[in-house]
Order: C-alpha cells, then structure tokens, then sequence
C-alpha cells in the first residue's frame, strides 16, 4: 500500500474536492435513497464552485489526504467559530473520507492534522448527525464529548445532529 500524505488544500483542488463531498454525502446521509432536497443539497453544498470560494476566504483551512497522488479524503475547518453550546474554538464543518478508505486510519491522521491546525483556537468541535453512529463512535474514540443538541436544515426539515468538542492545552475551556 502507498503511504498516505496529507497538504493543504488550493482553489486547484475544488474539482475534486467536491466530488469526493458529493460521494460522501450520498453514501452518509441518503441511506434510505434519494429525494430531491436530499439531490439538491448534495449538488449544491458540494458544488466545485462553493469549495473554490471557500478554498479561498480567510477564516478557512483545507487539508487534503492523497494516496498514490488520488484524493481520498479532506478535512474542512473554520476559525474562529462558536458552537451552537457557546464552545469557542476553530471549527471542522466536515471531515469527509471514501467508504473504501474507512477503517484503516486514514480518518484519525486526518483528524490528528485538523487538531494541530485547531491547536492555536484552544479546541476543535463539530456537529455530527445523529443518524451517523459510525462517525459518532468515531469522534468518542477520539476523545470528544457530547456537548449537546443542535440542527441541520435542508429546505425546512430539521435533522438532528450531536455537538462534539475537544479542549486543547491551558487555553481549551471545558465543553
């Protein structure tokens, strides 16, 4: 197997970036099949266009983990940012992984770079959906906790998520 590496990500990289999102999505959350909302959400959020805008403001960070020179998957982060619970800290909007790279520790690497990344913000956290056991399991293992309840909206419907923070150092406050 080729060693994985980890970059940060470039307006460049939005193309891919975006289908991987696209895939990930699909494969996470349309568990039941596909809707409309569900379709437009995917196509939208992951569209190339809003990864390269994203790729490019301020308060964002990419990194990227390639195999063989192949995206296989991508952390997305955002500092500052406030937790719906009033975690202050940077935050992972997404840490997006192909199925098939699931499981081999590729998700920790990645989520080990994001942390050193956050390192400077006092903590990390995210929301997760509820309905993402495995991702839930994840992030637990990781040393996470569960901060609370919030939300996600696609047009109009609520799905519930799980907020999930880590403390970094003397500068990290409590979740």
């Amino acid at each position: 197997m080729t060693e994985a590496t980890l970059r940060a990500g470039c307006a460049d990289d939005a193309l891919c970036i975006g289908a991987l999102g696209t895939q990930v999505f699909l494969d996470t959350y349309c568990t039941e099949g596909l809707r409309p909302d569900l379709a437009r959400e995917a196509l939208g959020v992951h569209h190339p266009d809003q990864y390269r805008a994203r790729l490019q403001q301020a308060d964002r960070h990419f990194i990227l983990i390639e195999q063989a020179a192949f995206l296989i998957g991508f952390a997305e982060l955002r500092a500052p940012a406030t937790s719906p619970g009033g975690f202050v800290g940077a935050e992972l909007v997404r840490l997006y992984l192909i199925r098939h790279f699931q499981a081999q520790g590729f998700g920790a690497r990645l989520l080990r770079a994001a942390e050193e990344w956050a390192a400077r913000s006092g903590g990390l956290w995210l929301t997760a959906w509820s309905g993402n056991t495995k991702a839930l399991g994840f992030y637990a293992a990781q040393g996470y906790q569960d901060a609370g309840l919030s939300h996600y909206e696609i047009e109009g419907q609520r799905h519930e998520n799980r907020v999930l923070c880590k403390a970094f150092g003397a500068r990290g406050q409590g979740c």
